[in-house]
């Protein structure tokens, strides 16, 4: 009676959880919702918007089927949370019911007002006009945010009730700079640096041929979808925020900027200035015999040390890293 008393509890327990596993799955019912995440870790100021969009930006997707080619979302305009997806959309949008696979693209940039009406505009085959801040010198990094212009495509994604991820790439250039004071001790307090020589218009060109593949392999592929615009579009100066170090080995941190690529200066010409509190002006330029290509998807960093009568300076370039996700995300 004792072994058949335990059966019979066994035997209920197993009934209990499967109602539990029933309910659970009621409660946690998915009705084709698309879900989309866009980023990873928690930013560090040296690497803003680095491996996540920044909390309030903009991102707009467009997705087609994936045979047929035909339209099938436009111009989904979605919030970023900061936390490695986007906050609960306006319009919620929802897979094909025939089974079709979907090809996803979006966009985060600085572009005109009213530039795009959404679930009206179709993907953009024209350019479009995006800008970079001429002030990116706010610790809250707004305006640096909003000049960083990301691309993501994704294809052939099949319906899941998991958040799909979309691979966002830098498709401009990063300054980096940080200041250390030298010979002479010059009081950095208050010092101003800005990126000078540079535009800040270019016109984007998606294009729907490239995907994944062609979009990460290297610089080529999305410089070749940037064009620097014409006459009206003088080189301005970019201002970034000051950061100051005593250990350049030891430094985390920098002023950044995001600048436009394929642009080049020459030897000789001025690229970053450093005004002290006093109005002592310091620029660095492009030395002898070098010229200077800023390339798409790449971080030029400067380590400066303001001299009392001049500047020394050391600097590195390497890939700026894709915003890229990690886990598992979805929109709340």
């Amino acid at each position: 009676m004792k072994a058949k008393s335990v059966m019979i509890m066994a035997a209920a327990t197993m009934i209990l959880a499967g109602c539990s596993n029933d309910e659970n799955e009621t409660a946690d019912s998915w009705n084709g919702e698309i879900r989309l995440a866009s980023g990873v870790t928690v930013q560090t100021r040296a690497n803003t918007q680095a491996t996540q969009i920044q909390s309030g930006e903009t991102v707009y997707v467009w997705a087609d089927k994936t045979l047929s080619a035909t339209d099938y979302i436009k111009a989904w305009a979605l919030t970023a949370d900061g936390s490695n997806g986007f906050t609960d959309p306006s319009t919620p949008q929802y897979y094909p019911t025939d089974g079709s696979t979907l090809n996803f693209y979006a966009l985060h940039g600085n572009f005109a007002p009213g530039a795009f009406t959404e679930e009206s505009t179709a993907f953009p085959t024209s350019a479009i006009v995006h800008s970079v801040e001429a002030d990116q010198s706010g610790t809250d990094t707004k305006a640096y945010a909003k000049s960083d212009l990301l691309y993501a495509v994704q294809k052939n994604v099949a319906r899941s009730r998991h958040a799909i991820q979309l691979p966002f790439y830098h498709m401009l250039s990063k300054v980096e700079v940080v200041l250390k004071a030298g010979n002479g001790k010059p009081d950095l307090t208050g010092a101003v640096v800005t990126i000078v020589g540079t535009k800040l218009k270019a016109d984007f060109t998606p294009d729907k041929t490239k995907d994944i593949a062609d979009v990460s392999s290297g610089q080529g592929h999305r410089a070749g979808m940037i064009t620097i615009t014409g006459s009206d579009n003088n080189a301005t100066p970019i201002t970034i925020r000051t950061v100051t170090t005593t250990d350049f080995n030891s430094n985390a941190e920098y002023g950044e900027a995001v600048v436009l690529p394929k642009q080049t200066l020459n030897e000789g010409d001025a690229f970053i200035q450093v005004k002290l509190s006093n109005d002592a002006v310091f620029t660095y330029k492009i030395p002898a015999g070098e010229t200077l290509t800023l390339e798409s998807g790449k971080k030029y960093t400067y380590k400066i040390t303001v001299n009392q009568t001049g500047l020394t300076v050391t600097s590195k370039i390497e890939d700026w890293a894709e915003v890229k996700k990690e886990g598992d995300a979805v929109m709340d």
